[in-house]
Protein backbone atom coordinates (compact mmCIF):
# COMPACT_ATOMS: atom_id res chain seq x y z
CA UNK A 1 0.00 0.00 0.00
CA UNK A 2 1.74 3.35 -1.05
CA UNK A 3 1.47 5.30 2.00
CA UNK A 4 1.52 8.38 0.35
CA UNK A 5 -1.98 7.82 -1.07
CA UNK A 6 -3.47 6.21 1.42
CA UNK A 7 -2.70 9.17 3.84
CA UNK A 8 -2.67 12.18 1.46
CA UNK A 9 0.67 12.99 2.23
CA UNK A 10 2.40 15.85 -0.58
CA UNK A 11 5.86 15.88 -1.35
CA UNK A 12 6.46 18.74 1.69
CA UNK A 13 5.04 16.47 4.67
CA UNK A 14 6.81 13.52 3.57
CA UNK A 15 9.91 16.08 3.42
CA UNK A 16 8.72 16.95 7.17
CA UNK A 17 8.38 13.57 8.62
CA UNK A 18 11.98 12.46 7.41
CA UNK A 19 13.17 15.59 9.03
CA UNK A 20 11.09 15.09 12.09
CA UNK A 21 12.37 11.85 12.20
CA UNK A 22 16.33 12.25 11.68
CA UNK A 23 16.28 15.20 14.13
CA UNK A 24 13.75 13.94 16.45
CA UNK A 25 12.53 17.52 18.02
CA UNK A 26 12.26 20.18 15.71
CA UNK A 27 10.86 23.84 16.08
CA UNK A 28 8.56 24.68 12.66
CA UNK A 29 11.48 27.36 11.92
CA UNK A 30 14.23 24.58 12.35
CA UNK A 31 11.74 22.37 10.29
CA UNK A 32 12.05 25.64 7.49
CA UNK A 33 15.49 26.18 7.52
CA UNK A 34 16.14 22.45 7.32
CA UNK A 35 13.93 21.70 4.65
CA UNK A 36 15.95 24.31 2.41
CA UNK A 37 18.73 25.59 3.71
CA UNK A 38 19.35 28.51 1.57
CA UNK A 39 16.91 30.06 3.86
CA UNK A 40 18.47 29.97 6.70
CA UNK A 41 19.44 34.03 7.62
CA UNK A 42 23.42 34.81 7.60
CA UNK A 43 23.15 35.53 10.87
CA UNK A 44 21.56 32.27 12.99
CA UNK A 45 21.28 31.81 15.10
CA UNK A 46 20.31 35.34 15.97
CA UNK A 47 17.05 36.35 13.69
CA UNK A 48 13.79 37.97 14.10
CA UNK A 49 11.05 35.75 14.08
CA UNK A 50 9.11 38.52 11.42
CA UNK A 51 12.25 38.61 9.22
CA UNK A 52 11.27 34.49 8.71
CA UNK A 53 7.46 35.44 8.10
CA UNK A 54 6.91 34.74 4.94
CA UNK A 55 4.47 32.66 2.57
CA UNK A 56 6.60 29.65 2.74
CA UNK A 57 6.59 29.78 6.60
CA UNK A 58 3.14 29.80 6.90
CA UNK A 59 2.34 26.80 4.79
CA UNK A 60 4.60 25.30 7.00
CA UNK A 61 2.72 25.82 9.69
CA UNK A 62 -0.03 24.51 7.79
CA UNK A 63 1.11 21.21 6.76
CA UNK A 64 2.43 20.50 10.17
CA UNK A 65 -1.47 21.10 11.63
CA UNK A 66 -2.45 18.36 9.67
CA UNK A 67 -0.05 15.93 10.17
CA UNK A 68 -1.06 16.72 13.94
CA UNK A 69 -4.19 15.84 12.51
CA UNK A 70 -3.60 12.77 11.09
CA UNK A 71 -1.74 11.62 14.49
CA UNK A 72 2.25 11.71 13.09
CA UNK A 73 3.06 15.01 14.57
CA UNK A 74 2.31 16.46 17.90
CA UNK A 75 4.13 19.15 19.93
CA UNK A 76 6.68 18.03 22.61
CA UNK A 77 6.82 21.60 24.46
CA UNK A 78 6.93 25.06 24.12
CA UNK A 79 10.51 26.90 24.40
CA UNK A 80 10.74 30.02 26.77
CA UNK A 81 10.08 32.64 23.56
CA UNK A 82 6.67 30.77 22.38
CA UNK A 83 8.17 28.48 19.99
CA UNK A 84 6.69 24.87 19.76
CA UNK A 85 9.01 22.11 19.46
CA UNK A 86 7.24 19.14 17.22
CA UNK A 87 8.08 15.78 17.20
CA UNK A 88 6.80 11.88 15.88
CA UNK A 89 4.19 10.09 17.17
CA UNK A 90 4.71 6.98 17.16
CA UNK A 91 2.11 6.11 14.29
CA UNK A 92 4.57 8.91 12.74
CA UNK A 93 7.88 6.97 13.54
CA UNK A 94 6.34 3.57 11.81
CA UNK A 95 5.21 6.43 8.63
CA UNK A 96 9.07 7.58 8.58
CA UNK A 97 10.21 4.04 8.73
CA UNK A 98 8.10 3.53 5.56
CA UNK A 99 8.73 6.08 3.73
CA UNK A 100 12.81 5.33 4.19
CA UNK A 101 12.40 1.92 3.65
CA UNK A 102 13.77 0.99 7.18
CA UNK A 103 12.52 -2.39 8.26
CA UNK A 104 11.00 -2.15 11.74
CA UNK A 105 13.05 -5.27 12.96
CA UNK A 106 14.97 -5.22 16.35
CA UNK A 107 18.34 -4.94 15.77
CA UNK A 108 18.64 -3.44 12.47
CA UNK A 109 21.42 -1.17 12.87
CA UNK A 110 23.07 1.53 10.21
CA UNK A 111 26.12 3.56 10.83
CA UNK A 112 23.85 6.60 10.17
CA UNK A 113 26.09 8.32 7.72
CA UNK A 114 25.06 9.04 4.40
CA UNK A 115 21.20 8.77 5.48
CA UNK A 116 21.65 5.32 6.11
CA UNK A 117 19.42 5.18 8.90
CA UNK A 118 18.78 2.17 11.83
CA UNK A 119 15.81 1.07 13.12
CA UNK A 120 14.82 2.33 16.63
CA UNK A 121 12.24 1.44 18.87
CA UNK A 122 10.11 4.20 19.76
CA UNK A 123 11.50 4.29 23.55
CA UNK A 124 14.82 5.63 21.78
CA UNK A 125 13.24 7.61 19.10
CA UNK A 126 11.74 9.61 21.93
CA UNK A 127 13.13 13.38 22.02
CA UNK A 128 14.40 14.27 25.47
CA UNK A 129 12.16 16.67 27.97
CA UNK A 130 12.95 19.89 30.46
CA UNK A 131 16.24 20.54 30.94
CA UNK A 132 17.46 17.63 27.94
CA UNK A 133 15.35 18.91 25.45
CA UNK A 134 17.31 22.64 25.57
CA UNK A 135 20.59 20.47 25.41
CA UNK A 136 18.78 19.38 22.37
CA UNK A 137 18.06 22.38 20.58
CA UNK A 138 21.38 23.33 20.79
CA UNK A 139 22.45 20.44 18.77
CA UNK A 140 19.94 21.08 16.40
CA UNK A 141 20.93 24.77 16.34
CA UNK A 142 24.76 23.73 15.81
CA UNK A 143 23.06 21.53 12.57
CA UNK A 144 21.14 24.01 11.36
CA UNK A 145 24.62 26.29 11.04
CA UNK A 146 26.82 23.63 9.74
CA UNK A 147 24.24 23.49 6.74
CA UNK A 148 24.33 27.50 6.21
CA UNK A 149 28.70 26.98 6.37
CA UNK A 150 28.14 24.61 4.14
CA UNK A 151 26.96 26.46 1.22
CA UNK A 152 28.76 29.64 2.23
CA UNK A 153 32.01 27.84 2.52
CA UNK A 154 31.38 25.31 -0.31
CA UNK A 155 31.80 21.96 1.58
CA UNK A 156 30.27 18.87 2.02
CA UNK A 157 28.61 17.81 5.84
CA UNK A 158 27.17 14.76 7.91
CA UNK A 159 26.42 14.13 11.58
CA UNK A 160 24.99 11.54 13.34
CA UNK A 161 23.72 11.93 16.82
CA UNK A 162 24.48 10.00 20.21
CA UNK A 163 22.64 6.50 19.22
CA UNK A 164 24.91 6.22 16.17
CA UNK A 165 27.97 7.40 17.85
CA UNK A 166 27.73 5.22 21.26
CA UNK A 167 29.92 2.24 21.05
CA UNK A 168 30.77 -0.64 23.75
CA UNK A 169 33.67 -1.35 24.89
CA UNK A 170 35.94 -2.79 27.65
CA UNK A 171 38.34 -0.97 30.44
CA UNK A 172 40.30 -2.01 33.50
CA UNK A 173 38.99 -0.74 36.60
CA UNK A 174 41.10 0.83 38.63
CA UNK A 175 40.01 -0.48 41.90
CA UNK A 176 39.17 -4.39 41.02
CA UNK A 177 41.64 -4.51 38.30
CA UNK A 178 38.87 -6.41 36.74
CA UNK A 179 37.68 -5.99 32.92
CA UNK A 180 34.21 -3.98 33.09
CA UNK A 181 31.79 -2.75 30.40
CA UNK A 182 31.42 0.94 29.19
CA UNK A 183 29.58 2.62 26.92
CA UNK A 184 31.30 5.84 25.01
CA UNK A 185 28.35 8.00 24.36
CA UNK A 186 29.61 11.49 22.92
CA UNK A 187 26.75 13.60 21.78
CA UNK A 188 27.66 12.57 18.38
CA UNK A 189 29.79 12.90 15.17
CA UNK A 190 30.48 14.53 12.05
CA UNK A 191 32.21 15.05 9.08
CA UNK A 192 32.86 17.80 7.17
CA UNK A 193 34.66 17.39 3.50
CA UNK A 194 36.03 20.80 1.50
CA UNK A 195 34.65 20.96 -2.09
CA UNK A 196 37.64 23.17 -2.95
CA UNK A 197 40.96 21.13 -1.12
CA UNK A 198 39.24 17.89 -0.65
CA UNK A 199 40.38 18.40 3.28
CA UNK A 200 38.42 15.88 5.22
CA UNK A 201 37.81 16.86 8.73
CA UNK A 202 35.83 14.30 11.05
CA UNK A 203 35.39 15.27 15.19
CA UNK A 204 33.11 13.81 18.26
CA UNK A 205 30.80 16.83 19.31
CA UNK A 206 29.72 17.37 23.01
CA UNK A 207 26.99 20.61 23.49
CA UNK A 208 27.45 22.00 26.96
CA UNK A 209 24.71 23.96 28.50
CA UNK A 210 27.07 25.11 31.27
CA UNK A 211 25.70 22.58 34.00
CA UNK A 212 28.58 19.93 34.14
CA UNK A 213 30.86 20.42 37.21
CA UNK A 214 34.03 19.72 37.44
CA UNK A 215 34.12 15.78 38.45
CA UNK A 216 31.40 15.28 35.22
CA UNK A 217 34.07 16.96 33.24
CA UNK A 218 36.64 14.49 34.19
CA UNK A 219 34.86 11.70 34.46
CA UNK A 220 33.89 12.61 30.15
CA UNK A 221 36.81 12.88 29.54
CA UNK A 222 38.25 9.99 31.32
CA UNK A 223 36.33 8.08 29.31
CA UNK A 224 37.67 9.62 25.78
CA UNK A 225 41.05 8.23 27.27
CA UNK A 226 39.55 5.13 28.18
CA UNK A 227 38.22 3.97 25.14
CA UNK A 228 41.15 5.78 22.81
CA UNK A 229 42.92 3.19 24.57
CA UNK A 230 40.65 0.49 23.80
CA UNK A 231 40.42 0.73 20.45
CA UNK A 232 43.88 1.65 19.33
CA UNK A 233 44.87 -1.78 20.42
CA UNK A 234 47.86 -2.42 17.45
CA UNK A 235 47.82 0.42 15.77
CA UNK A 236 49.59 3.37 15.66
CA UNK A 237 48.24 7.22 15.32
CA UNK A 238 48.29 7.62 11.79
CA UNK A 239 46.34 4.37 11.10
CA UNK A 240 43.66 5.73 13.88
CA UNK A 241 42.86 8.90 12.29
CA UNK A 242 41.72 7.63 9.21
CA UNK A 243 38.86 5.51 10.73
CA UNK A 244 38.09 7.93 14.23
CA UNK A 245 37.89 11.45 15.07
CA UNK A 246 41.03 13.12 15.89
CA UNK A 247 38.93 16.00 17.29
CA UNK A 248 36.25 17.23 19.97
CA UNK A 249 34.33 20.65 19.32
CA UNK A 250 32.91 21.08 22.69
CA UNK A 251 30.13 23.46 21.73
CA UNK A 252 28.82 25.72 24.89
CA UNK A 253 26.24 28.12 25.59
CA UNK A 254 28.94 30.47 27.47
CA UNK A 255 28.64 33.67 25.51
CA UNK A 256 30.46 36.40 27.94
CA UNK A 257 31.77 34.38 30.15
CA UNK A 258 33.35 31.57 27.60
CA UNK A 259 36.83 31.92 29.27
CA UNK A 260 35.97 31.02 32.63
CA UNK A 261 34.14 28.14 31.22
CA UNK A 262 37.29 27.39 29.06
CA UNK A 263 39.48 26.87 32.06
CA UNK A 264 37.51 24.29 33.96
CA UNK A 265 37.06 22.60 30.85
CA UNK A 266 40.74 22.59 29.73
CA UNK A 267 42.14 21.66 33.61
CA UNK A 268 39.62 18.45 33.40
CA UNK A 269 40.60 17.71 29.78
CA UNK A 270 44.45 17.99 30.48
CA UNK A 271 43.82 15.65 33.76
CA UNK A 272 42.45 13.51 32.46
CA UNK A 273 43.52 12.62 28.43
CA UNK A 274 46.71 11.35 29.19
CA UNK A 275 49.02 10.75 26.06
CA UNK A 276 46.10 11.06 23.73
CA UNK A 277 46.48 14.84 24.24
CA UNK A 278 48.42 14.77 21.19
CA UNK A 279 46.38 13.05 18.84
CA UNK A 280 42.80 14.66 19.82
CA UNK A 281 42.51 18.46 19.65
CA UNK A 282 39.60 19.46 21.93
CA UNK A 283 38.08 22.74 20.31
CA UNK A 284 35.49 24.54 23.08
CA UNK A 285 33.14 27.30 21.40
CA UNK A 286 30.11 28.49 20.95
CA UNK A 287 27.72 29.12 18.03
CA UNK A 288 29.15 32.36 17.12
CA UNK A 289 32.74 31.35 16.99
CA UNK A 290 31.95 28.06 14.88
CA UNK A 291 32.46 29.60 11.43
CA UNK A 292 36.04 30.58 12.45
CA UNK A 293 36.75 27.15 14.07
CA UNK A 294 35.55 25.35 11.14
CA UNK A 295 37.50 27.15 8.56
CA UNK A 296 40.51 27.54 10.33
CA UNK A 297 40.92 23.60 9.83
CA UNK A 298 39.62 23.07 6.74
CA UNK A 299 42.55 25.38 5.38
CA UNK A 300 45.00 24.64 8.02
CA UNK A 301 47.47 24.09 5.58
CA UNK A 302 46.76 27.20 3.83
CA UNK A 303 46.70 29.79 6.78
CA UNK A 304 49.39 28.14 8.83
CA UNK A 305 52.58 25.89 7.08
CA UNK A 306 52.06 27.60 3.75
CA UNK A 307 51.77 31.65 5.65
CA UNK A 308 54.00 30.64 8.34
CA UNK A 309 56.86 28.95 5.93
CA UNK A 310 56.53 32.19 4.08
CA UNK A 311 56.69 34.10 6.66
CA UNK A 312 60.10 32.51 8.34
CA UNK A 313 62.28 32.87 5.32
CA UNK A 314 63.37 36.13 5.52
CA UNK A 315 64.43 35.81 9.19
CA UNK A 316 66.04 32.43 8.35
CA UNK A 317 68.04 34.12 5.74
CA UNK A 318 69.04 37.00 8.29
CA UNK A 319 72.39 37.09 8.91
CA UNK A 320 71.91 37.50 12.45
CA UNK A 321 70.46 34.16 12.70
CA UNK A 322 72.45 31.04 12.51
CA UNK A 323 70.78 27.88 12.60
CA UNK A 324 68.48 25.18 10.07
CA UNK A 325 66.82 25.41 8.13
CA UNK A 326 68.68 27.58 5.51
CA UNK A 327 65.70 27.95 2.50
CA UNK A 328 67.69 28.08 -1.29
CA UNK A 329 68.01 31.08 -2.87
CA UNK A 330 66.60 30.18 -6.14
CA UNK A 331 63.29 28.50 -4.70
CA UNK A 332 60.04 30.66 -5.40
CA UNK A 333 57.56 28.15 -5.19
CA UNK A 334 55.76 29.19 -2.20
CA UNK A 335 53.89 26.08 -1.77
CA UNK A 336 57.13 24.24 -1.08
CA UNK A 337 57.33 23.97 2.41
CA UNK A 338 60.79 24.46 2.80
CA UNK A 339 61.41 26.65 6.36
CA UNK A 340 60.84 23.78 8.73
CA UNK A 341 62.88 21.04 10.12
CA UNK A 342 61.74 17.54 10.38
CA UNK A 343 62.59 14.41 12.34
CA UNK A 344 63.33 11.48 10.77
CA UNK A 345 60.26 9.11 9.55
CA UNK A 346 60.99 6.68 12.64
CA UNK A 347 61.30 9.64 15.10
CA UNK A 348 58.00 10.74 14.00
CA UNK A 349 56.13 7.11 14.13
CA UNK A 350 57.44 6.72 18.05
CA UNK A 351 56.62 10.13 19.14
CA UNK A 352 53.16 9.57 17.22
CA UNK A 353 52.97 12.88 15.62
CA UNK A 354 54.59 15.35 13.04
CA UNK A 355 56.61 18.42 14.38
CA UNK A 356 57.84 21.07 12.51
CA UNK A 357 60.36 23.03 13.92
CA UNK A 358 63.43 25.63 13.26
CA UNK A 359 67.01 25.22 15.15
CA UNK A 360 68.89 28.11 16.11
CA UNK A 361 72.39 27.80 17.01
CA UNK A 362 73.60 28.77 20.77
CA UNK A 363 76.99 27.97 20.35
CA UNK A 364 79.08 25.52 18.75
CA UNK A 365 77.77 22.52 20.22
CA UNK A 366 74.42 23.18 20.95
CA UNK A 367 71.69 24.75 19.49
CA UNK A 368 67.79 25.92 20.52
CA UNK A 369 64.73 24.05 19.13
CA UNK A 370 61.59 26.47 17.86
CA UNK A 371 58.69 24.43 17.99
CA UNK A 372 55.50 25.83 15.79
CA UNK A 373 52.44 24.59 16.90
CA UNK A 374 48.87 25.97 16.46
CA UNK A 375 46.95 27.37 19.28
CA UNK A 376 43.69 29.40 18.33
CA UNK A 377 41.80 30.52 21.34
CA UNK A 378 40.46 27.33 23.36
CA UNK A 379 42.05 24.44 21.71
CA UNK A 380 44.42 22.02 23.03
CA UNK A 381 46.66 20.35 20.98
CA UNK A 382 49.25 22.65 20.27
CA UNK A 383 49.89 22.83 24.01
CA UNK A 384 49.71 19.00 24.17
CA UNK A 385 52.02 19.07 21.68
CA UNK A 386 54.54 21.66 22.70
CA UNK A 387 54.70 19.71 26.57
CA UNK A 388 55.07 16.19 24.85
CA UNK A 389 58.06 17.24 22.66
CA UNK A 390 59.77 18.96 25.95
CA UNK A 391 60.05 15.88 27.47
CA UNK A 392 61.08 13.77 25.20
CA UNK A 393 63.24 15.91 22.61
CA UNK A 394 66.38 15.55 24.14
CA UNK A 395 66.12 11.86 23.74
CA UNK A 396 65.32 11.56 20.14
CA UNK A 397 68.41 10.56 17.99
CA UNK A 398 68.59 13.44 15.94
CA UNK A 399 68.05 16.00 18.63
CA UNK A 400 71.19 14.05 20.49
CA UNK A 401 73.27 14.44 17.48
CA UNK A 402 72.95 18.70 17.83
CA UNK A 403 73.08 18.72 21.39
CA UNK A 404 69.30 20.00 21.53
CA UNK A 405 69.50 21.62 24.58
CA UNK A 406 66.29 24.08 25.06
CA UNK A 407 62.69 24.41 23.18
CA UNK A 408 60.87 27.45 22.28
CA UNK A 409 57.09 27.24 21.71
CA UNK A 410 56.13 29.38 19.15
CA UNK A 411 52.42 29.68 19.50
CA UNK A 412 50.64 30.50 16.12
CA UNK A 413 47.38 31.77 15.28
CA UNK A 414 45.53 33.70 12.78
CA UNK A 415 43.69 37.39 13.52
CA UNK A 416 42.68 36.88 17.53
CA UNK A 417 45.31 36.47 19.90
CA UNK A 418 44.58 34.04 22.44
CA UNK A 419 44.06 34.68 26.29
CA UNK A 420 47.67 33.78 27.82
CA UNK A 421 48.46 30.60 29.20
CA UNK A 422 47.19 29.44 32.66
CA UNK A 423 47.33 26.18 34.34
CA UNK A 424 46.07 26.68 37.20
CA UNK A 425 43.94 23.49 38.61
CA UNK A 426 46.10 20.87 36.74
CA UNK A 427 47.64 18.47 38.72
CA UNK A 428 50.89 18.67 36.87
CA UNK A 429 50.64 22.91 36.85
CA UNK A 430 54.15 23.03 37.86
CA UNK A 431 55.49 20.72 35.17
CA UNK A 432 53.38 22.43 31.89
CA UNK A 433 54.62 25.89 32.96
CA UNK A 434 58.35 24.82 33.08
CA UNK A 435 57.44 24.15 29.56
CA UNK A 436 56.23 27.96 28.64
CA UNK A 437 59.02 29.72 30.76
CA UNK A 438 60.28 31.04 27.24
CA UNK A 439 57.92 31.30 24.66
CA UNK A 440 56.63 33.70 21.59
CA UNK A 441 53.39 34.48 20.05
CA UNK A 442 53.03 34.09 16.52
CA UNK A 443 50.02 36.32 14.34
CA UNK A 444 50.36 33.89 10.92
CA UNK A 445 48.13 36.27 9.14
CA UNK A 446 49.55 39.79 10.38
CA UNK A 447 53.50 38.79 10.41
CA UNK A 448 53.78 39.95 13.93
CA UNK A 449 55.81 38.21 16.73
CA UNK A 450 54.98 38.96 20.43
CA UNK A 451 57.04 38.25 23.81
CA UNK A 452 54.75 35.83 26.06
CA UNK A 453 53.51 39.34 27.31
CA UNK A 454 51.92 40.27 24.33
CA UNK A 455 54.75 42.49 23.79
CA UNK A 456 55.51 43.05 19.78
CA UNK A 457 58.96 42.31 18.80
CA UNK A 458 60.59 44.64 16.38
CA UNK A 459 61.97 42.58 13.48
CA UNK A 460 64.12 45.42 12.21
CA UNK A 461 65.71 45.50 15.67
CA UNK A 462 65.66 41.79 16.60
CA UNK A 463 65.43 38.38 15.10
CA UNK A 464 62.89 36.45 16.55
CA UNK A 465 65.03 33.10 16.00
CA UNK A 466 67.42 34.77 17.88
CA UNK A 467 65.55 36.45 20.25
CA UNK A 468 66.59 34.13 23.17
CA UNK A 469 69.90 34.54 22.68
CA UNK A 470 70.55 38.21 23.68
CA UNK A 471 70.55 37.17 27.37
CA UNK A 472 73.55 35.18 26.75
CA UNK A 473 77.36 36.76 27.06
Amino acid sequence: MDLRKAHKLSPTKCLIIERLFEYRALTAYQVYFLLDPTNIPLTYPHFSWEQADTPKMRSLYNQLSQLQKLGMVYVVAKHDNGQRVFSLTEDGLSVAYSLLDIPQVEGYQRTGWDNEHGYFPYELYRPPKDRLLKHHTLGVDFNVLMELLAIKHNFSYDFIDNRYASVEFTSTDINSKREVEKIFRPDGEFIVRSNINGRRFHSWIEFDMGTEKGNMLHDKFLKYNQFLTYISSGLDHSSLANSIPDTIFFVTTARQNIWSRWQNIFRNYMNTIGRWGTYLNLYVGNLESLENLVISHINVNEIYRRQLNSNLRPLLDDPRFVGQPKPSKNLVNTSQVSSFCFLYENEMKALGWNPFFTVTQIDSHSHQIYLYVKFEEYETSGISKAIDFAHKFRDIDSMRRINARELIPVLIYSENKPHSLNFLGCDQKEAFEQVFVNFLWHDVLGNTWMDKDGNELDSNKVNPLTYFLRYRG
